[in-house]
């Protein structure tokens, strides 16, 4: 009986460690990451959509009014897909290279006062931009002579010039330690009463002041001298730039930013 006893509680400890050393699986809540839509709390803070995903409504090509073949709707996203490219010599700014059935596609509505929020990538080699405060009219070809540009490029490809990832193009420099994915990157920018504020991937890369005597300057030492409008319209549309190079863009969004501030003239 001694002998029985004593081989079952041989069998319930080896039992019980068997038990004690299972792995437990722990069940993750994989959580969806909502494309091109908006949370209820971003609604409710005046946030509204410039791209739904699934079609090009809201944006149409500058002074053209295309909605241009070569940017495609690819998995949610604005693609500029050049499948082939054409070279045009701008006077005062070198060669111009866009996509074929391309060209830069500009939104429909004008904003001031301005919280702009979007995800970007690219392909290899890389060179696009965003530009803002652009005014389309006739007597400009290009959203570039009126809009600054925030600079979308793979960090690798800029020199020690004003056009690496990020910078203010030719304006003002980020940083160079900037990291940058081979995946989806953010962009913000805001802009209020003259106020600039510039982030990419939730970092703060400059702030800035538009239109004061500092700016003028700015501008007055790089080639957009030549274009005595650039930098001065106060409202103007969203841009993205077609530098015949593969970009995609998604979840764009914007709302308006209470005037905090006084433009000093």
């Amino acid at each position: 009986m001694k002998k029985i006893l004593y081989s079952i509680s041989i069998l319930l400890g080896f039992m019980a460690c068997e038990t004690k050393q299972k792995p437990t699986t722990e069940v993750v809540e994989e959580k969806t990451i909502a494309v091109n839509q908006l949370t209820e709390e971003e609604a409710s803070s005046g946030w509204t959509l410039l791209f739904d995903g699934q079609s090009k409504a809201g944006w149409h090509v500058y002074n053209n009014q295309s909605d241009g073949v070569a940017w495609e709707i690819h998995d949610g996203t604005l693609h500029l897909n050049p499948k082939d490219i054409k070279v045009t010599p701008v006077p005062g700014a070198g060669d111009l290279t866009q996509a074929v059935g391309g060209g830069d596609l500009a939104s429909d509505e004008e904003f001031e006062n301005f919280h702009l929020k979007l995800e970007w990538k690219v392909g290899e080699p890389s060179n696009s931009g965003v530009m803002f405060y652009v005014n389309e009219v006739p007597e400009h070809d290009y959203p570039w002579q009126t809009g600054p540009e925030v600079q979308i490029m793979n960090q690798r490809e800029c020199d020690e010039e004003i056009n690496c990832v990020g910078d203010l193009y030719s304006l003002v420099a980020g940083p160079r330690d900037l990291e940058i994915s081979d995946d989806w990157n953010t962009l913000d920018i805001i802009a209020n009463q003259g106020s600039l504020e510039v982030k990419m991937n939730d970092r703060s890369l400059y702030t800035t002041t538009m239109w004061d005597d500092n700016w003028k300057a700015i501008i007055a030492s790089t080639k957009f001298t030549a274009w005595p409008d650039f930098g001065t319209f106060t409202k103007g549309k969203i841009v993205l730039q077609d530098h015949g190079h593969a970009v995609w863009y998604r979840n764009i969004k914007i709302r308006s930013v209470v005037k905090t501030q006084r433009r000093s003239d």
